[in-house]
């Protein structure tokens, strides 16, 4: 199955959000509760909640931050003329 190519930055702000959401999670629970019995649920609850605000906050931040790095990166027509 593929998936249309204008959905692209859609695509890969959710992906990069889960990708990040997910190992943060993991880490911050083993800091703030260990390997205990609640391990597990405390994980998936922190997953959950992790990618619910990642995915939007990716959505916006990434396009925004290609246009700010866009703005301060020369461009190479620039260097050459």
């Amino acid at each position: 199955m593929k998936i249309n190519k204008k959905y692209k930055g859609i695509l890969f702000s959710c992906i990069a959000a889960v990708l990040i959401s997910v190992p943060i999670a993991f880490f911050m629970v083993i800091i703030n509760v260990g390997f205990t019995k609640d391990f597990f649920k405390a994980f998936i609850n922190s997953s959950l909640v992790g990618i619910a605000i990642s995915i939007p906050l990716a959505n916006v931040a990434i396009p925004l931050t290609e246009k700010i790095v866009g703005k301060l990166i020369e461009n190479e027509e620039k260097i050459k003329s």
